[in-house]
């Protein structure tokens, strides 16, 4: 390409960008006008929003307010025109679309554009609505009354929407919700590992989790219990030794609808160890021949001890309806942990700040050497840097496991933690598996949350 096809094809490109900047920057008249011609052309949906930017950047531009109040108008008649057609076939889908046209004149009133009143139509629009409130009323009654009371919540809120007013439908509204509404308590999960003070932890965490969920991820019909209440019906000593009779009977008691009970068990640990020599560079600061002060990095090696630990622990859970005892959902499943430690008991001169993996050399000279070097590091030592390694040998010469996760930190199954020192004991480590209990147990709740109540000897939802 010559220099001149060069300069032209970026003469194109700068007058392109230039007019889409004055387009995107047209002041209100010129939307106005822009608005004036779109109506001309028959785009009156275009025309609204011309004018209506116009009237966001100058709120008082006649012109624009004009050419706003002219489509909107003509918007006004096409929908209007629409309702009326779709009311002989649908009286409910024609109250929806009702419904979408006070939206459509809500916003109207904030660009303070006032269209003149349509008898009429509003007599029209008021029998629609109240022909629809009717309809959907029934029917939700009907739900009701077969056993399906989150529909027929929906429909009674369809119906009070259509007409606030509507017979009894505030109250109707209230009976649908409490018929729909399971009250859950989440008991303490059966300890039957070696692993001691897992149920009240596991418990607690758990709680707070699920709490979290249900009012964050759209549980519209799911209350949980107040842990402190299950607590006191449930003492510690005793969630070890829960039989499901006396569960059920606990949730009675607990004026709850569902108990979910769960149990740990089969713990399973296996620990490996091993080592590697990790090629480090130190930096030392001395004087040439020329008795100039020169910077340079020495190769050496430090010996690094590895120690792996897997663990896994079963578990199980149950939903189950209080009021005959049966179970409606439930899952069972394993946690698994691993861990991953580093260690090194070698003593090392120097700063730790003095040591890298790469030297600026190398750095420089070869990118991908240096890429490989510090992706072999990440693999065995996890985000620990070297100088973490050095600082932790001189500070403390055992191997207690140090940590840098958080509490709140949890792992996923086939993840692995990094540890200085030591990897956790087994409790600890499967700690850091709670979630994976608690992610299916929130889908469960959720399904259940989604299905109607199950009929006392019907099926399972």
């Amino acid at each position: 390409m010559n220099k001149r096809t060069v300069l032209r094809s970026r003469l194109i490109v700068g007058l392109v960008f230039t007019s889409v900047l004055v387009l995107s920057c047209a002041g209100p008249e010129k939307l106005a006008q822009q608005s004036e011609k779109a109506y001309g052309k028959g785009e009156v949906e275009k025309a609204y929003q011309k004018a209506a930017r116009a009237l966001r950047k100058e709120p008082e531009n006649r012109r624009a307010r004009a050419a706003m109040t002219l489509a909107a108008a003509r918007l006004l008649d096409e929908r209007q025109t629409e309702i009326r057609g779709i009311a002989v076939r649908d009286t409910v889908a024609a109250a929806k679309r009702s419904l979408a046209l006070d939206k459509f004149l809500d916003e109207l009133t904030t660009y303070r554009i006032v269209l003149p009143p349509d008898p009429g139509f509003d007599r029209d629009e008021a029998a629609i609505r109240l022909g629809a409130a009717g309809i959907v009323y029934e029917q939700a009654v009907e739900d009701l009354e077969a056993g399906a009371p989150k529909r027929a919540y929906d429909g009674f809120q369809l119906a009070q929407e259509f007409q606030p007013r509507y017979r009894d439908v505030t109250r109707r509204i209230e009976q649908a919700f409490d018929d729909a509404l399971p009250r859950v308590a989440f008991l303490p999960f059966a300890n039957e590992t070696d692993i001691p003070a897992f149920s009240r932890e596991f418990s607690d965490r758990a709680y707070a989790e699920i709490a979290r969920k249900i009012v964050n991820t759209g549980f519209r019909f799911t209350a949980l219990a107040p842990r402190e209440r299950v607590y006191q019906a449930v003492p510690m000593a005793l969630a070890d030794h829960l039989r499901p009779r006396q569960a059920t009977r606990i949730g009675r008691d607990l004026g709850v609808d569902r108990i979910i009970v769960g149990r740990f068990y089969g713990v399973h640990t296996n620990t490996n160890t091993g080592n590697f020599t990790q090629p480090v560079f130190y930096k030392m600061v001395d004087k040439d021949e020329k008795g100039a002060t020169r910077e340079r990095y020495v190769e050496r090696t430090i010996d690094i001890l590895t120690r792996d630990r897997e663990v896994s622990v079963s578990y199980e859970y149950q939903v189950i309806d209080v009021e005959d005892g049966v179970s409606v959902a439930g899952n069972t499943g394993t946690l698994k942990a691993a861990a991953h430690a580093i260690f090194t008991s070698a003593r090392v001169e120097g700063d730790d700040g003095d040591y890298c993996l790469v030297p600026p050399d190398i750095e420089k000279s070869d990118s991908n050497r240096a890429k490989r070097i510090r992706h072999e590091w990440e693999d065995r030592c996890g985000d620990w840097k070297l100088p973490d390694l050095i600082a932790r040998s001189r500070k403390e010469r055992s191997r207690r496991y140090e940590s840098r996760y958080e509490d709140d930190w949890a792992l996923r199954e086939n993840s692995r933690a990094v540890f200085l020192g030591d990897v956790p004991p087994e409790g600890d480590l499967v700690k850091l598996a709670f979630c994976q209990v608690w992610e299916p147990l929130v889908r469960t709740l959720h399904d259940l949350d989604q299905s109607e109540p199950r009929q006392p000897g019907g099926p399972r939802p």
